[in-house]
């Protein structure tokens, strides 16, 4: 076995589909596509996240203390979604506002992240992670709005 055999930092800077359920835990053919704990992009977010909590345990103020522990939650996991299925156009301020809203999905997608199994599944760009767990996703990826480098003329890019 060689030291390679170990790195994650590659295969956890591609994305893999996460699908969405609805509140009631029903499939939609939507998704996010999301990054490991192990990608660049979220090892950087942690970092800050980090910063922000050590300065947000330091506001007296209960309400602001707990604005701030949300705030760095939630731009720790929106710095793991690189693109979406939805109808809206995909931005890291739009990825924010849906995980204020429906906050279980910061749970979710912190587990699925965090799960290296899902980013080395051999062929499989799918994620199974969410309400309900044993469910497979066989969602296209037609529609994808996606942020990267290149720009596209389907989808809005935003950098990550």
């Amino acid at each position: 076995m060689k030291a390679s055999d170990f790195y994650t930092r590659e295969k956890g800077n591609k994305g893999v589909k996460f699908p969405l359920y609805t509140p009631d835990g029903k499939a939609t053919e939507h998704y996010l596509e999301i990054l490991s704990v192990d990608s660049d992009a979220f090892q950087m977010a942690q970092s800050e996240m980090q910063r922000d909590l050590a300065t947000a345990n330091l506001e007296k103020d209960k309400e602001k203390r707990f604005e701030l522990v949300r705030e760095a939650k939630v731009a720790a996991a929106a710095a793991l979604v690189i693109g979406w299925s939805l109808e809206d156009d995909f931005s890291q301020r739009a990825v924010k506002e849906l995980l204020i809203e429906a906050p279980q999905l910061v749970d979710q997608i912190d587990r699925a992240a965090s799960n290296r199994a899902l980013f080395f599944a051999s062929g499989s760009k799918s994620s199974s992670t969410g309400p309900a767990a044993s469910s497979s996703s066989t969602k296209s990826r037609k529609g994808v709005k996606k942020a990267s480098a290149s720009s596209s003329s389907k989808s809005k890019k935003q950098p990550v």
